[in-house]
């Protein structure tokens, strides 16, 4: 995995077909967290002040019919939680499920925006050729290996682990309904269907052990009373 960070004037991003309404009405906009992203909407958590002093989050989000709540204000200033349905920079970019993804640090300042994508090599050379293709100036900022920090929870899987969960990620294994199948991902990465399926129990259970606060070598709870206690609750 490759992470890219583009700057482009902000002119360039705005006039491209599909932007957002929003985004024009923006001084500054900086995504802090996003909880959620793709074409289907997105969930984040974004510090903005606007051009016009009298607009706050909820006017403008709100009347899109999204969810708003405001975490601090001061000076114009808003940081607020907000949940679109169908709107993403995603979506603006033109990037499908399959595309990579758009993260933070992401935002508008001083007239220029700066976007970090991340995906494979392939998915990095179509995204610069969708900024191309839609005529926005753009200069590479930095592009990097994607490297797991050790505080991530992704840090304790082994290679194998990880490329395996990955993998079923970005192809929609986790999606409702289900867009591959072990099968088919165990052959993408030249692996058994059993060997497949064994990797991804262990990463998931060890993702599961880190979010849950507790370490794989942790026995589970015994529970106390017997059986026959057991019984006579059931």
């Amino acid at each position: 995995m490759r992470r890219i960070v583009v700057e482009m004037p902000a002119e360039d991003f705005l006039k491209q077909r599909g932007a957002e309404p929003i985004y024009r009405m923006v001084r500054t906009f900086e995504v802090l967290h996003q909880l959620r992203s793709g074409p289907d909407g997105s969930s984040v958590i974004i510090r903005l002040s606007f051009r016009d002093p009298c607009l706050t989050p909820e006017s403008v989000f709100g009347a899109g019919g999204g969810k708003v709540q405001v975490l601090d204000a001061a000076d114009g200033v808003f940081t607020c939680f907000v949940k679109l349905d169908g709107r993403s920079l995603d979506r603006c970019l033109g990037l499908g499920k399959r595309d990579g993804y758009v993260v933070p640090p992401l935002g508008i300042v001083d007239n220029l925006a700066r976007i970090t994508f991340v995906g494979s090599t392939h998915q990095v050379g179509r995204f610069l050729h969708r900024l191309d293709a839609k005529r926005i100036r753009h200069r590479t900022v930095s592009l990097t290996d994607l490297r797991v920090s050790e505080r991530s929870p992704l840090g304790v899987l082994t290679d194998k682990q990880r490329a395996v969960l990955t993998t079923a990620f970005e192809n929609g294994y986790y999606d409702r309904p289900r867009r591959a199948s072990s099968k088919s991902l165990a052959g993408s990465l030249g692996l058994s269907s059993s060997t497949f399926v064994d990797h991804r129990l262990k990463a998931e259970r060890r993702i599961l052990s880190v979010v849950l606060g507790q370490t794989s070598s942790r026995s589970p709870p015994r529970l106390r009373g017997g059986v026959g206690r057991f019984a006579a609750i059931r």
